[in-house]
């Protein structure tokens, strides 16, 4: 599961971006980048954006750890993290929200085969060697 942990309205919540988040982004803000710009705005707009994103964040981090059995913890919605938020956590969350975005699109690569690059692990072990 790629989320990111963050406190939000008293307790820890996972925030992740699953399809049925970005789809929900999308339909509410136009999509990921209209979303970003959003939280560039230090006032009550922005705000809002970075609570609504939250919320949907971690709704979906909240389905996804029930779905792989974990106790279900109560959803976060967007009026109680506005209600709760602090300043001081308000700049995190706007950092956090994009971290988590990129997690969600981003994926492990593994290689195909057991292969190992002799020459290149030889080339490795020579630089090492003063």
């Amino acid at each position: 599961m790629r989320a990111a942990k963050i406190t939000l309205a008293g307790r820890e919540r996972y925030l992740m971006l699953t399809v049925d988040a970005m789809v929900r982004l999308e339909e509410e803000f136009g999509g990921v980048n209209q979303l970003i710009n959003a939280l560039e705005d230090r006032g009550r707009q922005g705000a809002a954006a970075a609570c609504k994103a939250a919320a949907i964040l971690a709704e979906g981090g909240e389905l996804a750890r029930r779905a792989l059995g974990y106790d279900p913890a109560p959803l976060a919605d967007e009026a109680a993290i506005m209600a709760t938020l602090q300043p001081k956590e308000a700049m995190g969350l706007r950092m956090a929200i994009p971290q988590v975005i990129s997690l969600g699109f981003g994926r492990d690569v593994e290689p195909e085969d057991d292969e190992v690059d002799l020459g290149l692990a030889e080339l490795n072990a020579q630089k090492k060697t003063p």
